[in-house]
């Protein structure tokens, strides 16, 4: 993202100046928060890299080890929309983002926090790559570059058009990119960034090891990283401009160091990392498996189902007890009746609370192969072995066992049951209200997708197949997997009972939350901007309106 900026530091500064002279946002930037020296920072290469870990962290959002703003940035709306997770939780009265309610205090905590976490750090790791030399640091800025491209290609697909190659011009920040022509910077960049680490992944370069909570400064696997992300981005616009896909696809395939293989996914640990799932889950009990994936995990007899969530030992109404891992509906009426007797038979996310945070599978580089070879790109190989690798892959990950008969498989989703009506209660009056109310959640299953690729007749199956079992490899990591269920309308996920959202800002129950509005700030204090953006978004700033790729035709 090459650009003029407000300098923090200028180019052609000696080591010796940096060390001496630094006065105003340079010397704030240069201040370590433990008290060390910029000689000390210098020493290892941690004066461009203490900025990393912070930035890597932030990417799925746990850069300060809580989960209270995660929730609003990803788990009350994308982890939701997904189909991933549900709550019983009370929020709002009823009035949130599972019955189509956006409150901006709760949808602006995403852009807010991507700036402040990512875009502010990644200047400056820019600068001062730049500062001491690209010759040296070349590798840590094209890190750099991946990082931010993931980040805010995360913002461009829940917000639109974005601050982005203007950001850092001057003070106010307020000059928009539309949403496709930052996608167009992201596939540019991301090319650069590619020759850059091919090039230093081949000879002796400054070590990146020390501040790397992936794959421990192996230049490799970041480069994987890089061509990977180019080929989702590539697939996510594949509708809007087939050629354009294509073009950006075939050449990240083809790039030099390839894709991520079986083992390798985007996996951040280390450095204090604390799971923001286990605050919201475990901590804060909010958030439990969805009806969607109990139906689907469950009627496949999926064994990474018990890897998904806490079985919770039940009394059914035969008299029998079980561990079940029962799931909830989303948006459904009547929570501050039933919300306490919902957590105590649901299950919440299986997450510890130095769970690493799995930011992009080792299984998703299979999945985007296979869909590229069923549209007919040059992959090299076949959308059955694509897939087929990509389920093996990912029950690798998970740690289960049985893929070969569960790759033979012709099990659908099963119907789901409501678990208040089938969980024993203790016989009285309000018990039975407590049935009767749950009893309208119940819902016969939305789709009939086996994971067996031999029993598909069509492409359009083909891709719900692929699309589905990416889904499922890809938990609990939501942003991605709602981005794919609008471009693609996979998987097919139950809808809501209860939509709220009324008016000028109405979602359609049967179409789903397609983005999330302008954050307030933007509305308020620079009216020029939004009304730009709101312009480049080519539709109201309501919940129902597309993203440029997400568009309103068939797959084929």
């Amino acid at each position: 993202m090459k650009k003029k900026v407000i300098s923090y530091i200028a180019s052609t500064l000696s080591v010796a100046a940096l060390l001496t002279g630094c006065t105003g946002a340079f010397e704030e930037m240069n201040t370590s928060p433990s008290g060390v020296t910029d000689e000390e920072l210098l020493q290892d290469n941690n004066y461009i890299g203490a900025h990393f870990p912070s930035m890597q962290k932030s990417i799925y959002y746990n850069r300060d080890g809580w989960g209270w703003d995660f929730q609003t940035i990803q788990n009350l709306t994308s982890d939701i929309w997904s189909g991933y997770m549900a709550t019983p939780s009370f929020f709002l009265g009823g009035n949130d983002t599972q019955t189509y309610i956006l409150p901006s205090d709760w949808t602006d905590t995403f852009w807010n926090y991507t700036y402040d976490a990512i875009m502010v750090d990644q200047l400056k790791v820019q600068e001062k790559c730049e500062a001491m030399g690209m010759e040296t640091y070349a590798h840590f800025n094209a890190i750099n570059t991946i990082i931010r491209v993931f980040a805010m290609s995360r913002v461009v697909d829940e917000y639109g058009p974005i601050i982005y190659s203007k950001y850092g011009e001057t003070m106010t920040g307020g000059t928009y990119d539309s949403a496709e022509d930052a996608y167009r910077l992201f596939f540019s960049e991301l090319t650069e960034a590619s020759q850059v680490l091919n090039e230093y992944s081949q000879k002796e370069s400054a070590s990146f090891a020390a501040f790397d909570m992936a794959y421990n400064g192996d230049l490799t696997k970041w480069l994987k990283l890089c061509n990977t992300l180019r080929l989702r981005l590539a697939l996510r616009v594949v509708k809007y401009d087939a050629n354009w896909a294509k073009t950006e696809g075939e050449a990240a395939i083809a790039a030099p160091g390839g894709l991520l293989q079986s083992g390798e996914g985007f996996i951040v640990s280390g450095f204090e990392w604390k799971h923001p799932l286990y605050t919201c889950s475990i901590e804060y009990n909010d958030m439990f498996i969805s009806a969607n994936t109990k139906s689907i995990l469950g009627g496949y007899n999926d064994p990474r189902l018990e890897k998904f969530g806490i079985a919770k030992k039940v009394t059914l109404k035969d008299g029998s007890t079980s561990d079940e891992i029962l799931g909830v509906r989303s948006g459904i009426p009547n929570l501050d009746v039933l919300v306490d007797r919902y957590k105590a038979i649901i299950a919440n996310i299986n997450v510890g609370v130095n769970t690493p945070g799995v930011v992009m599978s080792s299984a998703e580089p299979y999945f985007l192969l296979a869909e590229a070879a069923l549209r007919g790109w040059n992959t090299g190989g076949t959308a059955k072995s694509y897939y087929e690798d990509g389920v093996r892959a990912s029950f690798t990950e998970w740690g289960v066992s049985g893929v070969d008969e569960y790759l033979q498989s012709h099990a659908v989703p099963a119907d789901f049951v409501d678990p208040l009506t089938v969980v024993a209660n203790d016989g009285s009056d309000a018990a039975l209200e407590v049935v009767d109310l749950a009893a309208p959640n119940s819902i016969v299953a939305v789709s009939t997708v086996t994971p067996c690729w031999d029993d598909a007749t069509t492409d359009e199956e083909r891709l719900e197949k692929i699309i589905t079992q990416k889904w499922i490899a890809g938990f609990p990591e939501g942003k991605n997997a709602w981005a794919e269920w609008r471009r693609t309308g996979y998987p097919k996920l139950f809808p809501i009972r209860q939509n709220n959202s009324r008016g000028d800002t109405a979602i359609p129950t049967e179409l789903g939350v397609r983005r999330i509005p302008f954050i307030q700030e933007e509305v308020n204090n620079n009216p020029e901007g939004y009304a730009q953006a709101v312009e480049l978004l080519n539709g109201p700033d309501t919940g129902a309106t597309r993203i440029f790729w997400d568009v309103d035709a068939p797959n084929f």
